[in-house]
């Protein structure tokens, strides 16, 4: 596909001076970036991402769902669903935050019919959130899907993670913006 670019740094004598006029380049444009940046975009993540990691508990028929999602963006997007501004301080209550997972996330089983969530709590580490949902799904996650389009609304480049471990098996599945189900395994 075309030519390929020439390597910045190269092997032999002139890596030194190669890396030193980097750094000169470089560092001036970092910091004139640096400086440039606002308060608000200073605590901007770079990644529109969750990561929700489901665990079947195959004795108990029930898989257990650990939602990582930024405090700020969850925040950002309940208000918008409820129509109001977000909150300061990123706070969302388990009520809002499970009503906004349970809009965005589905689980279904073989036939195609949903599978209930049900909430089981939430932990914040700085700005992050840990939400966790429980599921009765039967013995195994093999026959299930999920579509996952937390804050797709709010960003296009929204990325979603699920992974998925039942026993020995293990499955990812990467959701965007407008994408259906997928199966876990």
């Amino acid at each position: 596909m075309g030519d390929r670019a020439p390597s910045v740094v190269s092997r032999g004598p002139g890596i030194r001076t190669q890396a030193r006029y980097g750094v000169v380049i470089l560092l001036p444009v970092v910091m004139a970036l640096g400086a440039s940046v606002t308060s608000h975009a200073a605590f901007a993540h770079p990644l529109h991402t969750t990561l929700t990691q489901v665990v079947q508990d195959s004795r108990r028929g029930v898989a257990i769902g650990s939602i990582r999602v930024f405090a700020g963006d969850l925040a950002t997007a309940v208000a918008k669903r409820d129509g109001a501004a977000p909150p300061n301080d990123d706070r969302v209550s388990d009520s809002a935050a499970f009503a906004y997972v349970v809009a965005t996330v589905r689980l279904r089983d073989a036939a195609g019919r949903p599978i209930r969530l049900e909430w089981c709590g939430s932990r914040r580490s700085a700005d992050l959130l840990w939400l966790c949902v429980r599921a009765a799904t039967g013995a195994t996650l093999r026959s299930l899907t999920i579509s996952d389009q937390m804050l797709c609304e709010l960003f296009d480049d929204q990325v979603n993670i699920v992974q998925s471990v039942d026993g020995e098996s293990t499955g990812s599945v990467l959701f965007t913006k407008g994408e259906g189900a997928k199966r876990l395994l």
